[in-house]
């Protein structure tokens, strides 16, 4: 399965439980997402700048994404970036329905994602 088969009620609702993967010193690190958004067809999370997990991230973006419903389990390889775009990263946490705060918000978008 991969991500656009994900069943959704709408473009932008990826409704279920979500947990991403990061790695530091060779060691895993899994936590839920509670929030996952589709903006322009592209898959977001949103972060605090401030986080290990960001940091994570911007020292090897690599990760690893379980995301579950009632209709099955998706996993995927991935990479996370920040949305250089305030716009669009404003429009991901409103999406979520989480404040934006521009000092410590980070929208992180899935690119490359790749199912297993």
């Amino acid at each position: 399965r991969d991500l656009h088969s994900f069943p959704t009620r709408r473009s932008s609702d990826l409704p279920g439980f979500w947990y991403l993967a990061t790695s530091e010193k060779n060691q895993p690190h899994v936590r839920p997402l509670d929030k996952v958004a589709m903006v322009g067809g592209e898959v977001y999370f949103g972060t605090a700048n401030n986080k290990k997990m960001f940091a994570q991230i911007k020292k090897n973006p690599k990760v690893e994404v379980v995301a579950l419903n009632n209709f099955g389990v998706y996993r995927f390889m991935a990479e996370a970036y920040p949305e250089a775009d305030q716009a669009v990263a404003e429009e991901v946490f409103i999406k979520m329905g989480k404040p934006f705060d521009e000092k410590i918000s980070v929208a992180v978008k899935l690119i490359n994602i790749e199912k297993y």
